[in-house]
């Protein structure tokens, strides 16, 4: 089972509805803005697994963590 798929059991869609669509929009516009999902998920108060299944759902996540650390 990879990352991707342990992410998505731990926070399933039913646990994004629970965030409100402000806070979804305000995880977007960081992470467009070259925020990284460790700091997001600071600033909003979110874990990050949770982040990331936001930003997947927006179809904007670029897998800038995992990609990191494919290059090390």
């Amino acid at each position: 089972m990879n990352n991707e798929s342990i992410i998505m059991m731990q926070y399933p869609a039913s646990g994004i509805k629970g965030v409100s669509e402000e806070k979804k929009q305000i995880v977007k516009n960081l992470y467009l803005s070259n925020i990284g999902e460790e700091f997001i998920a600071m600033q909003v108060d979110l874990e990050i697994p949770l982040v990331i299944r936001i930003l997947k759902e927006g179809d904007v996540y670029k897998g800038g963590v995992q990609q990191d650390h494919e290059k090390n």
